[in-house]
């Protein structure tokens, strides 16, 4: 019994609230899968439908455990799910995968893979507590440290960004040129008017951004990192950490990879700073100083860093929400995102 296209992709993307009729396709796509594994399953919970990743608790006689579809492609999700094998059994405080009866980490379905993980039991970190922000902080010091030295099962396919930034740079400077071509075709929108008046500066310093990068320190650190990489998250934040008895729980690894790990700090301090809409100096240096308890950074590691956050990327995913998935995106907000990228540059500057 195929049922590998049970649940409509388009159909999941509707909407956040799954109708009866998909709870009830879910829970039979979870029935069909969880025979793959010993488990006396006693009552199953459909918990998140509404994105590519599906998420199920169920229940057993050995406690609740976590069924889900990973939403990466096969190749990449390897990669992931055997890192999470690794730090799980070095001790990291990441959700244990639970083998198959066959002892493979994953049962492949249809195009996807489904793994079954421990559920971890905790409350979700609130980025507004400084104490919460110190956990977390350390938590991602610890997760960089703890994942050096692991090396993909042969035959899998290595995910990795180590190197790639410059490239990074150059696609989102090509990209904020071709929006201008996109807002030139609507001369009487006040969103376009804006970003064509205000825009060409922010491209320009992001090329001197990347000639900044790479008279940095940070070819060295690649290659360094090569011969000993760490693991980064990537979508490292309050929806991926939770605090259990004390301890701070690290989940959802669907898109770790190799890379420098400031790249993480950026992805986390960044858009909270942009949030707020304002460049806190003492915030920042409290998240940082919690990361460094655990994981120490050069000076010069720093200087990369700073060097990488001086980019305009909330401008970027500002613009991005209007030209690129063609949301609904007032002017004020536009004006809100260049301010926030000139106070930023400020503060910045003044590291280097």
């Amino acid at each position: 019994m195929d049922l590998s296209n049970l649940v409509d992709p388009e159909e999941e993307e509707a909407g956040t609230e799954l109708t009866p009729e998909m709870q009830e396709k879910l829970t039979k796509l979870a029935e069909l899968l969880l025979p793959n594994w010993e488990f006396n399953v006693l009552s199953i919970e459909v918990i998140q439908g509404g994105q590519m990743a599906l998420v199920w608790k169920f229940m057993t006689d050995e406690g609740p455990k976590c069924l889900k579809r990973i939403h990466r492609p096969e190749k990449k999700a390897l990669f992931s799910i055997h890192a999470q094998d690794y730090l799980a059994k070095k001790g990291m405080r990441v959700p244990g995968i639970i083998p198959n009866k066959d002892g493979s980490l994953y049962t492949k379905h249809g195009p996807f893979l489904f793994v079954v993980y421990e559920w971890i039991e905790g409350r979700p970190f609130n980025l507004t507590v400084p104490e919460d922000l110190q956990w977390m902080m350390r938590g991602l010091g610890d997760y960089h440290t703890q994942s050096v030295g692991y090396v993909p099962p042969p035959a899998t396919p290595i995910f990795s960004k180590l190197g790639k930034w410059p490239k990074h740079y150059i696609k989102r400077c090509q990209q904020m040129e071709t929006w201008k071509l996109i807002a030139k075709r609507f001369p009487e929108d006040p969103f376009c008017q804006l970003y064509l008046a205000e825009i060409d500066p922010f491209i320009v310093k992001g090329r001197e951004i990347l000639d900044q990068l790479r008279a940095s320190h940070y070819p060295e650190w690649v290659a360094a990192c090569k011969k000993k990489p760490s693991l980064c998250h990537q979508d490292y934040g309050t929806g991926n950490t939770l605090l259990s008895e004390e301890q701070i729980w690290i989940i959802d690894l669907d898109t770790t990879t190799f890379d420098l790990p400031i790249r993480d700090l950026r992805k986390v301090i960044i858009p909270l700073m942009g949030d707020t809409g304002v460049w806190d100096h003492q915030l920042f240096e409290l998240m940082l100083a919690a990361y460094e308890e655990v994981a120490p950074l050069t000076p010069e590691q720093k200087n990369v860093m700073y060097i990488d956050m001086l980019f305009p990327y909330e401008l970027y995913e500002t613009v991005s929400e209007r030209f690129g998935r063609k949301n609904d995106i007032m002017p004020e907000e536009l004006m809100a995102a260049f301010e926030y990228e000139k106070r930023k540059t400020e503060q910045l500057s003044q590291l280097l």
